[in-house]
This record gives structure tokens, C-alpha cells and sequence, in this order.
């Protein structure tokens, strides 16, 4: 099965957002995976796919979650409950904290 070029990029900077957000550079992360730094940015910029084997290496080292490649994510017919999840899915520890607090203030609080 061949995948799309939208697959293809959809992956890459899915791995390059994660590696940005970690700020690590590709020579950091292809040390740590074990890849060449040419391959890392030919998987980023979409035009190679990785391996299966290289693909778990690098989501587990970057820490992504496999809901984000749309493995095992419950969808809603609302899209303003998929508009949430996307952005925590999305967001750095800073906005994490930031929507932890928000979900956790009482119920009914409004803007003055």
C-alpha cells in the first residue's frame, strides 16, 4: 500500500514538531535513534517514509502519542470536542499546565 503525499508529510512534520518541541536538533535525535541525519530530514520534509521499526523508535524516544496518527482516538460528532483534543494533543507542557487549570476552576465562572 502506497501512502499519499499528504500522509507522507503529515508524519514528518508531526515528527518535527515533537523534535522542535523537545528542542532537539536532528543531529540530537538521529544520535539517539540511530539514524543519519539525511534520513531524519528526508522522513521530516515527507519525502521518505520511515520503517515501521524506525517509526516506533522515533515516537517513543519524542514521546508522541499514538492518538495523534489517529491509532485508538475515540471521534466526536462535535467538533468543538475535536477542536480540544487537538489542541491538548498539540500543545507544549506550558499550554498543558495552562488548560489543566482552566478545566480545573469551578463550574460557572464567566468573564466579567
Amino acid at each position: 500500500m502506497e501512502l499519499k503525499l499528504e500522509d507522507k508529510l503529515f508524519i514528518g512534520r508531526t515528527i518535527k514538531f515533537h523534535r522542535e518541541k523537545l528542542k532537539l536538533t536532528q543531529a540530537e535525535l538521529a544520535e539517539m535513534t540511530d539514524l543519519s541525519v539525511q534520513h531524519l530530514s528526508r522522513i521530516e520534509n515527507g519525502n521518505y517514509v520511515p520503517s515501521l521499526y524506525t517509526f516506533f523508535i522515533l515516537i517513543t524516544v519524542l514521546k508522541i502519542d499514538l492518538r495523534v496518527f489517529g491509532y485508538d482516538v475515540a471521534t466526536s460528532q462535535n467538533p468543538t470536542a475535536n477542536k480540544i483534543i487537538n489542541k491538548i494533543l498539540f500543545a507544549d507542557d506550558a499550554e498543558l499546565e495552562y488548560y489543566d487549570c482552566v478545566l480545573n476552576l469551578p463550574f460557572g465562572i464567566t468573564k466579567k
